[in-house]
């Protein structure tokens, strides 16, 4: 058997799974740790009144949304996830789908097929790509913006604290913000949807922050185009077995949970300081792999060392367990 025999027989697995930002079970998961930390809490209670259900059930709203979109350039936004992602059953309704066509009609200038996340911008919430060669997460650096994920999370908290949703967002209401910052908060931790790796033609990483710039061909778009074997490398970490979900919410969420230092400094800030973390414990997910040329389809392929997909499960728990402390932490510090 070789060295990269047990990695190929993970990726295989994994080719079985739902594919979304952290899929459904992850999101879920960090909904479902929250909702326990919080139990009988006041805000737990506010939680409820403002959503009408939990944050398990409300994290996976964000991806739900994704299912807006345009025939066209000036077409109606309408929702059409219908079918492939039970998890969204829940939110196919005349009213939830309105809210849903509502919130990408606001954020996004259109949305029809193969559009740019620039224009589709409620896509560009979701993620931030910070050079793998940088320390921490900062405004300013390749792969941010003012409306990347961190900023996203930023606004959610201004709504949720009482005030309007800052530019250039377009957050109508505290239930909309909790939907979303239930479903960032597990963005944040997945390490794909902040560290990113630049590559050249070749497949060498180059620096974006560099004196020359940031290149868009070097970008890998959050590994969406680095192949491991057949699958995107950003899906593959998106994805975590259904078993690691139950084994989370039947309890071993909450007592490793119970265990996350708080988080220091002012609460606006935490978003900086949970994307950085971010940045230093997501670099495996990066470093611990090697790349060939750029292929005409502009994808890089990507081969894994051994123990690859072991460390990945085991970031992959660490991370969710992160996120749904935080979610419970960060809503205890708005309503306490």
């Amino acid at each position: 058997m070789s060295l990269r025999t047990p990695c190929v027989l993970c990726l295989t697995l994994l080719l079985s799974l739902p594919v979304q930002a952290f899929g459904p079970h992850g999101h879920q998961t960090v909904g479902g740790i929250a909702d326990q930390l919080l139990a009988g809490s006041n805000t737990a209670k506010k939680v409820r009144a403002i959503l009408g259900s939990n944050l398990q059930m409300a994290a996976v709203w964000a991806d739900c949304a994704k299912g807006v979109g345009q025939a066209k350039v000036g077409a109606p936004f309408v929702y059409d996830g219908s079918g492939p992602y039970p998890e969204c059953t829940y939110y196919e309704n005349p009213a939830s789908q309105k809210a849903m066509e509502d919130f990408v009609r606001r954020n996004a200038t259109h949305c029809y097929a193969n559009s740019s996340d620039e224009v589709c911008r409620h896509k560009s919430y979701h993620y931030t790509d910070v050079a793998i060669q940088r320390d921490h997460y900062a405004k300013g650096l390749a792969g941010t913006s003012d409306h990347d994920l961190i900023s996203a999370m930023q606004a959610c908290i201004t709504v949720l604290q009482g005030a309007k949703s800052p530019a250039p967002f377009q957050i109508a209401s505290k239930k909309e913000a909790l939907r979303l910052l239930a479903h960032y908060l597990g963005d944040v931790h997945q390490p794909l949807h902040v560290v990113s790796i630049y590559l050249d033609a070749a497949g060498h990483a180059v620096d974006p922050d560099a004196a020359a710039g940031l290149d868009p061909k070097t970008s890998t778009k959050g590994g969406n185009t680095l192949l491991l074997g057949a699958s995107k490398l950003h899906g593959l970490w998106d994805s975590i077995p259904g078993s690691l979900a139950t084994d989370l919410l039947a309890g071993a969420g909450v007592a490793a949970a119970r265990a996350v230092p708080a988080s220091a400094g002012e609460l606006a800030q935490w978003p900086t300081a949970w994307a950085t973390d971010t940045v230093m414990s997501g670099k495996p997910a990066l470093a611990g792999l090697s790349f060939g040329p750029k292929a005409a389809n502009g994808s890089w392929p990507a081969t894994a060392a051994a123990g690859y997909c072991k460390e990945r499960a085991a970031l992959q728990k660490q991370q969710i367990i992160k996120a749904g402390a935080r979610l419970a932490e960060l809503l205890r510090a708005i309503w306490p």
